[in-house]
Parts: structure tokens; sequence; C-alpha cells
């Protein structure tokens, strides 16, 4: 566990050269090649300095490059991405590459703990921005599912406005199963900036968290025009398996917002 004011190996010196490499020299110009995305909404940024909390939808593996690549310079190059510990960084070659190629973080996707807390805090205090998917994994059929409180935990915490992102495209381009990209179009959009300022004065109790959470949740539902199903994307899965889908459920997790510890336990877990 890294001490409070400890920088991650995705903030040292020559980690953002490797970052720019991967997502700029390598990944965009293939994305570019299939997708040719349309970037809109980034007036909503112009004023914006980190910290900030990216909260996008999460359709594909190409939603990360997405985001990174469409931000402003001066933003891009203080990003980075939470990426679920259990999975991301269950190796230490594969925890290093994800560090390195995409500026990943790891995050207990389970629970808001202690640990997590405390690196968020640490990360959003040294002026940095993060992307983090409050679906918690990739979306099974396309729609938009509930987000998870911990999103909201954290915002209120780092004192960090959320920046709501909505992707449309990736679904169809490159969904969960797919390794590589089918020409669609695609399109990023940056919403308006949300504070909770209302909120700080009070205890955040889960209610406000569910409240905040699913603000957030509206907003991406209205950047992208997906049909919002209010359960998680895990219970989801669970239901595919359990019913012998021919459509296998998605093994792999993305970046996640952890859930909070309250909940049922349930709704905490991710396949």
């Amino acid at each position: 566990m890294a001490r409070k004011g400890e920088r991650l190996l995705p903030q040292k010196f020559g980690a953002g050269l490797a970052r720019g490499f991967f997502l700029g020299g390598t990944l965009r110009p293939v994305i570019n090649h299939y997708v040719h995305p349309e970037v809109t909404g980034l007036e909503n940024l112009a004023d914006l300095e980190p910290p900030l909390i990216l909260a996008s939808n999460h359709s594909s593996h190409m939603d990360t490059p997405l985001i990174v690549n469409s931000l402003p310079k001066e933003l891009r190059h203080r990003t980075l991405v939470a990426a679920a510990s259990d999975y991301f960084f269950s190796s230490r070659m594969l925890g290093l590459f994800v560090s390195l190629a995409v500026g990943a973080v790891p995050m207990d996707r389970r629970a808001a703990s202690r640990q997590t807390m405390n690196r968020v805090d640490d990360l959003l205090e040294q002026k940095w921005c993060l992307v983090i998917y409050p679906e918690g994994s990739r979306t099974i059929d396309g729609r938009l599912y509930r987000g998870k409180t911990g999103i909201a935990r954290l915002a209120l915490s780092a004192h960090a406005p959320i920046v709501p992102v909505g992707i449309v495209g990736t679904y169809n381009a490159m969904p969960a199963g797919r390794s590589w990209p089918v020409r669609h179009r695609v399109q990023v959009h940056f919403g308006k900036p949300l504070t909770f300022d209302r909120y700080r004065l009070g205890v955040a109790d889960q209610l406000v968290l569910r409240a905040i959470t699913d603000q957030v949740m509206y907003e991406i539902m209205m950047l992208t025009g997906q049909t919002y199903v209010d359960e998680y994307v895990s219970r989801a899965k669970a239901r595919q398996a359990e019913a012998g889908s021919d459509k296998k459920p998605d093994e792999e997790p993305g970046p996640d917002a952890p859930d909070e510890a309250d909940e049922p336990a349930e709704d905490a877990s991710q396949d």
C-alpha cells in the first residue's frame, strides 16, 4: 500500500511518456482508422482544472483510450484511470503494463475501503483527473446499468466535481468478446461538470450517496440516449449465466468505482 503523499507508478517521471506513446502513438491511429470519433462538449472542460472525476458509461475496451485521447492536452497529461485491482493487478507484469500503458490505478471494486479512499484522495489532492466507470463493468446489451455509489463518496471526500461522459457507438464497434474493432460511428460527449457542495454540510448517508450517483447516471443517459436499467450489471450477468444464455457474460471487469459496504453484498460484487 502506498503511503500518503507517495506517488504511484503512473505519476512518476517517464510514465507520462510511456502512456502518451501507447494511447496516442499506438492506439489513437488504429481507433481513428476504424471509428473516426466525433467529440462534443469540450467547451464544458474549457475552464476546468484538476482535480476532476470523469464518470462514463462502459461498453468496450475502446472507451478508455477514446476518453483520454479526446481530452484537452492540459487535462490529458494529468488523467489516470481507475482499474479493478483484483483483475488488472492480479500479477506484477499485468499491473506494470496497465499502469504504464493507460495510467491505471488499482482500486478495490467490491467496497469503498480506506485504502481506496486514501489513494483517490491523494491523487485528487495532487491535482490529477481520474476516469471511473460507475457501472463497474462493460454493458452486456448496450443499455446503461445502475451506478455504484462509491463514486459519490469519492467526489464528496475529495471535493472534486464529476464530469459526466457519454460514449456512443463503441458497443457496436467493439463489444465484449471482440478483440478488434469494426467500422462504426463513435461519439464522445463531455457533459457539464456536477458539483455537490450542498451535500457537504450534512451526513453523507446512503440516501445522499444514491441520490448523487443517480444524478450522474441520469446525465450520462442524457448524453448517450441509452435505455436505463435500474439493476447492477453484475446481477444481470449472474442471471444471464444462470440462464445458460448463448451470449457469454463479460469475464473481464472494467475500471470501477467501488460500491458501499452497506449496500447488499450481491450488489457489491462483480464478475
